[in-house]
């Protein structure tokens, strides 16, 4: 009889903490789920994955430079065939989608080619820092796009303080 309370008690206390898990682990924030779609959009970048990219960007995108979806999944195609590209998303802040099911996100990044991420440890820094601004509109399906996009070089003096936290990580002695 020990041993069935005892298993009893078991079964309870593993009822109890799933419970628990389930209420307090929700579906992560709107905030979270934007910056995890900007690392898959990072990634899809750096695997040159064209298509994957472009299906990122909203059917109406346009950047600062005035240039629509078609002309820049051009500008990356040929980006993409002449380089690779090494892409570290430093810091991003998330301003939440409002009732119009749009969000702004301003995030840095530090960018080098491939063959200087290679050396970049040796070189100390071996790539550019950009800041990017971008609008993201909420997609028919679930998810976001980017519909809207405004990107800059800045120097490390200007970065986010997070971001130099970060890149400094990579670049130790920084």
């Amino acid at each position: 009889m020990r041993t069935s309370g005892t298993r009893e008690k078991s079964v309870r206390f593993g009822l109890l903490t799933a419970a628990c898990l389930a209420l307090s682990c929700g579906p992560s924030s709107e905030e979270a789920r934007i910056k995890a779609f900007l690392k898959e959009t990072v990634a899809l970048a750096e695997n040159k994955d064209l298509a994957g990219v472009m299906s990122r960007l909203a059917e109406n995108y346009s950047d600062f430079e005035g240039r629509d979806k078609a002309e820049t999944g051009a500008l990356l195609g040929e980006y993409f065939r002449r380089t690779g590209i090494v892409i570290h998303l430093l810091g991003a802040r998330v301003t939440p989608a409002g009732t119009g099911g749009e969000a702004s996100v301003e995030a840095e990044a530090f960018l080098s080619s491939g063959a200087a991420e290679v050396f970049r440890r040796l070189l100390r820094v071996a790539g550019e820092c950009y800041r990017f601004e971008v609008r993201l509109a909420r997609s028919p399906g679930p998810g976001w796009r980017i519909a809207w996009a405004r990107w800059e070089s800045v120097p490390m003096s200007d970065l986010f303080p997070e971001s130099l936290v970060l890149l400094r990580k990579l670049f130790p002695g920084l």
